[in-house]
């Protein structure tokens, strides 16, 4: 009789146990859903630099990106470059401080493994140019958040880049480099893998672990039962 007794106790520890900490947690669902959303940053907008075909163009050239976006540059051959610059002096690098990838050479027609990433920290304009030869004065040049007043725009900055000099910037820096792996795409936005699905892995292979625990404590409790 007694050993019936504790055979159901000790049968219905794991019982509790997998109901706690065995499947998905409700909790532990949302706290990774909470730490994604924390840590992710806002859509990844993809701006090509030339293409296949090597045309002296970014694509897309007019982005509208909010605070927190990123910007990322694929680059294509021969030799490209990205480098930030104002609307006033088009070809030539805004400041000391300009963004700017150093010059990119890529072979074949696909894009290039390295890439090139800006974080998006303000609203305001952002003009920028490639600075190889004389691919700004051919157009090669694009703008993220043109103002929506029309007082400044890409095509009065490519008409004016025409009889600039372009300038090649001192400095490669502010900007995040980067590897291009197998499964991206050229899309316009995309965004990073979320984490939650390895949680939720770790959290069905616990729930299993468990389940199958309080099964061996309930089988254990009928036998000693049928043994007094």
């Amino acid at each position: 009789m007694h050993f019936t007794t504790l055979s159901l106790i000790f049968s219905a520890v794991p019982l509790v146990l997998a109901q706690n900490y065995g499947g998905s947690s409700g909790s532990t669902t949302s706290a990774a859903a909470a730490s994604a959303q924390t840590s992710s940053s806002g859509p990844l907008h993809v701006v090509k630099v030339s293409n296949a075909n090597g045309d002296l163009t970014f694509t897309p050239n007019d982005i509208q990106a909010a605070v927190g976006d990123q910007v990322e540059f694929r680059f294509y051959g021969p030799k490209h470059s990205v480098a930030q610059s104002s609307f006033a002096k088009p070809c030539v690098p805004v400041n000391s401080s300009a963004f700017f990838s150093g010059p990119i050479t890529t072979s074949g027609t696909a894009a290039n493994t390295e890439t090139f990433t800006l974080n998006v920290t303000s609203t305001a304009a952002i003009w920028f140019y490639c600075s190889v030869a004389s691919h700004c004065a051919s157009g090669m040049s694009g703008v993220i958040n043109a103002p929506s007043d029309g007082s400044k725009t890409l095509a009065m900055y490519q008409a004016s880049a025409k009889s600039a000099t372009s300038t090649i910037p001192s400095t490669v820096q502010g900007l995040i480099q980067g590897t291009l792996s197998s499964s991206s795409t050229s899309s316009g936005t995309s965004s990073g893998a979320s984490p939650s699905a390895t949680n939720a892995g770790v959290e069905a292979r616990g729930g299993v672990k468990w389940t199958l625990v309080a099964i061996t404590g309930v089988v254990a409790a009928a036998f000693g039962s049928l043994i007094v």
